[in-house]
C-alpha cells in the first residue's frame, strides 16, 4: 500500500508542479496575498523556486482527499498484477 501510495503521491506533485510551471502561475505573487492576510512578510526573504516548490507541495496535499480513495480502490488491482509476475 505505501509503495502505490507514494508513487501515486510523486505522480500528483510532479504533475502540479508542470501545471504551475507552465500555467505561469506566479508563487510570489500568492504568498504575497498571504503575507497581507497574516501581516507577515515572507515573500521578500523566499527564493522565488523554492517558493514555487512550497505552492506545488501545498496543492499536492489540497489534492490529499481526491487521490487518498483512488489509492485505496486502485492498491489491489495494482498488488495483483504485480505479484503475478
Amino acid at each position: 500500500f505505501m509503495v502505490w501510495y507514494w508513487c501515486v503521491w510523486v505522480t500528483t506533485c510532479g504533475l502540479t508542479y508542470v501545471a504551475i510551471d507552465v500555467g505561469d502561475v506566479d508563487a510570489m505573487a500568492i504568498l504575497a496575498r498571504v503575507d497581507n492576510w497574516t501581516g507577515w512578510d515572507l515573500s521578500n526573504k523566499v527564493d522565488p523556486t523554492l517558493g514555487t516548490i512550497g505552492l506545488t507541495i501545498a496543492v499536492n496535499e489540497l489534492l490529499e482527499p481526491l487521490r487518498l480513495p483512488i489509492v485505496v480502490f486502485t492498491v489491489k488491482p495494482v498488488v495483483d498484477f504485480f505479484s503475478k509476475r
